[in-house]
């Protein structure tokens, strides 16, 4: 099978993935009547609003990206598949809106990391916008298992549960987009790219804890638990595909 036919195909299963989810419930405890202490609310605050502001991108720049590649390689169902994608990231940042709403958090308008990220991206084509992507995809692994242990809210423990389970998807779903655009490098620049990948993941993670470390900390997760863990989702995204489109990450949890 020629790459673009092969191509257009995954698109199509992850086409398929992205609509059956779109139609489903989360069903989450809004109707909750725990709120936050003012030490969890100390602790979190700061940090879930960063989080849902980066949540919240409208990928318009990705997106124009996408549409080019898709029209060179003859897959229209990659730029569905990758709008779809990117829908269900901005409800993951309309699920923490509405919790930062209940507990009275202002919703940031802009932030310096954010923006720092944004401007990476503008220089970079779409292979790297993707991985510096699949970066945060990596990291916000470990940030909402310690987000969902952070705090005794119900809610919040619930919200960290559904955005795991979607983060396993999309990590796969990353991967699928990686592997069929670097499919006609030389592998030794393939090489390259992931090792300088790795340096970019471990700087990530540094800036990271200096942000959020007060979540962690309150979910009792060390700097070298948080880098370990990014590492260990990487090399899952580094293993070799089976041929099939898999869904589920092998180290992605539901917050216990």
């Amino acid at each position: 099978m020629c790459l673009e036919s092969s191509s257009s195909a995954v698109s199509q299963v992850w086409c398929d993935y992205f609509h059956s989810k779109a139609g489903s419930v989360d069903h989450l405890p809004w109707n909750t009547k725990y709120r936050l202490s003012g030490a969890e609310r100390r602790s979190i605050a700061n940090s879930i609003q960063q989080f849902q502001l980066g949540e919240g991108a409208e990928g318009r720049r990705l997106l124009k990206r996408g549409e080019d590649w898709a029209r060179s390689a003859d897959d229209r169902g990659f730029l569905t598949a990758l709008s779809l994608f990117i829908r269900e990231e901005q409800r993951h940042s309309n699920m923490l809106l509405e919790f930062m709403r209940r507990e009275r958090i202002p919703a940031l308008p802009r932030h310096w990391l954010d923006e720092i990220f944004r401007h990476i991206r503008v220089l970079l084509g779409l292979e790297l916008e993707l991985r510096v992507l699949v970066t945060a995809e990596v990291i916000a692994v470990p940030y909402y298992r310690a987000l969902g242990r952070a705090t005794k809210s119900d809610l919040l423990r619930a919200i960290s549960s559904v955005i795991l389970a979607d983060e396993a998807g999309h990590l796969q779903f990353q991967k699928s987009m990686l592997t069929r655009i670097g499919a006609r490098r030389d592998p030794g620049l393939r090489c390259l790219l992931t090792q300088l990948h790795r340096v970019f993941l471990v700087g990530t993670c540094s800036v990271v804890w200096m942000e959020h470390r007060s979540v962690f900390k309150a979910a009792k997760y060390s700097f070298g638990r948080l880098l370990e863990d990014s590492l260990a989702e990487m090399s899952a995204l580094e293993a070799p595909s089976s041929g099939s489109v898999v869904f589920r990450s092998g180290r992605t949890e539901a917050v216990p």
